[in-house]
C-alpha cells in the first residue's frame, strides 16, 4: 500500500499560518499606529485647551470671549481634519496590504485550481473535453468576476475616503470664514 503524501498539506498550513500571522501583525501595526496618532492628538488638545483656560481667564466682557471662541473654531477644526485624514491614510495602507495577501492567495488558489483541472483533464476519459472546458470557463467567469468585485469595492472605499476627507476640510473652510467673518465685525467696532 503506497504511503499518503502530507508534504502538500503541510507546506499549505504553513503558508496559511503565515498569513494569519502577517495579518495579525499588519493589524496591530495599524492600531500601534491608530493609538499613538490618538495620543498624540490628545496632548496637542490638552496643551491647546490648558492655553485657552488661561486666554479666558484673562478676558473683560462677552464680546472679547465670543471672539475667542469663534477664535477657537479654525485651529480645533483644523486639528479635526487633520487627525480623520491620518487615521484615513493609516486605514488606506492596512487595507491596501490585505488587499495584497487577498490578492496573491486568490492567484495562487486560481493556479492550483486550473493544475489540478488540466492533471484531471489528462487522465479522463475521451469524450468528455465539454465538461472539462465548461469548468475552465467556469474558473475563469469566477475570476473576472472576483476581479470585478475587487474593484468596485476599491471605487467605493476611496469615494468614502475623499468624501470624509472632503467633509472635514469644508468644516475647517466654514470655521476659518465665520473667524474671518467674526474678525473683520470686531474691527469695526
Amino acid at each position: 500500500m503506497q504511503a499518503l503524501n502530507l508534504e502538500p498539506l503541510k507546506a499549505m498550513q504553513a503558508a496559511s499560518f503565515d498569513i494569519v500571522f502577517g495579518l495579525t501583525t499588519k493589524t496591530l501595526d495599524a492600531c500601534q499606529q491608530l493609538t499613538a496618532l490618538g495620543v498624540q492628538t490628545f496632548r496637542e488638545s490638552l496643551s491647546e485647551s490648558q492655553k485657552h483656560v488661561l486666554r479666558a481667564s484673562a478676558v473683560k466682557d462677552a464680546p472679547e470671549l465670543f471672539a475667542l471662541q469663534l477664535s477657537l473654531v479654525e485651529p480645533t477644526t483644523e486639528r479635526m481634519r487633520n487627525y480623520v485624514q491620518r487615521v484615513c491614510e493609516i486605514a488606506a495602507g492596512t487595507r491596501a496590504e490585505y488587499q495584497k495577501v487577498a490578492q496573491a492567495q486568490f492567484d495562487s488558489n486560481l493556479r492550483n485550481m486550473q493544475q489540478a483541472l488540466e492533471k484531471a483533464s489528462q487522465g479522463a476519459p475521451s469524450g468528455t473535453d465539454g465538461t472539462w472546458n465548461a469548468w475552465q470557463s467556469t474558473l475563469a467567469s469566477t475570476a473576472a468576476f472576483y476581479d470585478s468585485m475587487q474593484q468596485a469595492t476599491q471605487h467605493a472605499i476611496e469615494l468614502a475616503e475623499h468624501q470624509v476627507i472632503d467633509a472635514a476640510a469644508t468644516a475647517s473652510s466654514a470655521a476659518r470664514k465665520a473667524n474671518a467673518e467674526s474678525a473683520r465685525s470686531e474691527a469695526k467696532r
